[in-house]
């Protein structure tokens, strides 16, 4: 009986555990990797903030953007399944292929197909080739995160 008992509290411990770290793969930062539709949805008021610092920690890998080196950025992205690029607090996009782009004067490299949000006043959303939603090149804060 003993046995039956500890038994069963054991599977009751291994389940528990096992839930918690499934909500916290569906967390809305992990949502945004898979449909950057479900910004919109978020309810905090701030979500391209709360994305970047579950990005900070949680990115595979992240760089900083310049003109210098978007073009090899966007070659090591070819290697994770999610493409994230952020500018400042006000912009966020998800690259959605990366073999299909269209060359861009400004930037010197070809950009691919991308879909996300422009902050101004609400989000707005808007799927377009990257360099038509990240802007010109310049000194904003410009940021990759790449995840698997």
């Amino acid at each position: 009986m003993r046995i039956t008992k500890l038994f069963i509290l054991l599977i009751l411990i291994t389940s528990c555990s096992n839930s918690s770290e499934q909500d916290n793969n569906n967390t809305p930062e992990v949502e945004i990797l898979k449909n950057i539709k479900t910004l919109n949805n978020n309810k905090h008021k701030t979500p391209i903030i709360n994305f970047k610092k579950f990005a900070n920690s949680g990115a595979d890998k992240s760089i900083t953007l310049s003109k210098k080196n978007i073009a090899s950025s966007l070659t090591k992205a070819k290697e994770y399944k999610y493409c994230i690029i952020t500018v400042g607090t006000h912009t966020i996009v998800k690259v959605l292929d990366l073999k299909n782009c269209k060359q861009s004067g400004s930037w010197g490299t070809c950009m691919p197909l991308a879909e996300g949000y422009i902050k101004k006043g609400a989000l707005k959303y808007k799927k377009d080739f990257i360099n038509n939603i990240i802007g010109l090149p310049d000194n904003q804060d410009r940021t990759m995160y790449l995840f698997n």
